[in-house]
């Protein structure tokens, strides 16, 4: 299951007899490996009722986590366990808006799940179109050029490394030597070298373009309508404009598409030649 970096995830496993029925161990211990490698141990673990152990554990990485319950003793077992943790995500429609725009005023028991469309959405289209929500990023480079990641809002801070002496802005009527960013092209051109540099800048768009708030708030009720079941077990049929494009990953409604300003046929094709 996947959980948010910061979340405190119930781990429970549940021991049985040779009948079935559950049935305290001897002892029972708890193991997380975490992404790094390094092993977190808990233990012994008391039981909360006949059979059935828990721990609650605050996650501090991201990534994969593998966990083992080992019980020895009466009723000896073993049981292994995956987690999964996610970081933050960068959305840019909140969950009320999801909620509204798909008129489920009754969602509140969906919620958790309603919000990972809406980050799903936001990330595919952030995939597409560079950064929406405003975000900080830092870039190292070296010689005159350092291309940055689109789009960029301002540059906080060039330093150089190592040290991180601060390297100024450049201002030719002045005469300071410098940078300069071509924001458009996202690229910091330095007027000389100075060696390797760090740039720290703010990358995304402020404020956010309306018809990317839609285009966000129309893809996660495309996801959420594609996830849902109908009442005969099969998947709800797709809206005309929301077919499989031969030629892409996904099916893209075309009206995302062209609220992102991007056309109909799809620009992810693969080349033939």
């Amino acid at each position: 299951m996947s959980y948010d970096l910061g979340d405190v995830v119930p781990l429970t496993v549940t021991i049985t007899d040779a009948d079935g029925h559950p049935a305290n161990a001897s002892t029972v211990t708890l193991t997380i490996t975490l992404p790094d490698g390094t092993v977190t141990t808990v233990g012994p673990v008391a039981p909360t009722e006949t059979g059935v152990y828990g721990h609650d554990y605050p996650t501090v990485q991201t990534g994969l986590h593998v966990v083992r319950w080992v019980a020895t003793g009466a009723n000896a077992s073993a049981y292994d366990d995956v987690i999964d943790v996610q970081p933050a995500a960068v959305t840019f429609v909140s969950l009320s808006d999801a909620r509204e725009h798909l008129k489920k005023t009754g969602l509140a028991g969906d919620d958790e799940k309603l919000r990972r469309f809406v980050g799903a959405a936001c990330r595919m289209i952030s995939d597409r179109m560079g950064h929406v929500a405003p975000t900080t990023r830092s870039m190292d480079g070296s010689g005159c050029t350092v291309i940055l990641e689109r789009p960029v809002i301002a540059v906080t801070s060039v330093t150089k490394l190592p040290g991180g002496d601060v390297v100024p802005a450049a201002d030719p009527i002045a005469g300071t030597a410098g940078w300069t960013l071509d924001g458009a092209a996202a690229v910091l051109t330095l007027t000389r070298s100075y060696g390797r540099v760090r740039v720290t800048y703010r990358a995304g768009r402020s404020p956010i373009p309306a018809n990317f708030r839609l285009a966000a708030l129309e893809l996660t009720g495309h996801l959420w309508r594609t996830s849902q079941l109908n009442g005969g077990g099969g998947r709800p049929s797709l809206a005309g404009d929301e077919q499989v494009v031969p030629g892409v990953s996904y099916a893209l409604p075309y009206s995302v598409r062209q609220l992102l300003g991007l056309d109909k046929r799809p620009q992810e094709e693969l080349l033939v030649g």
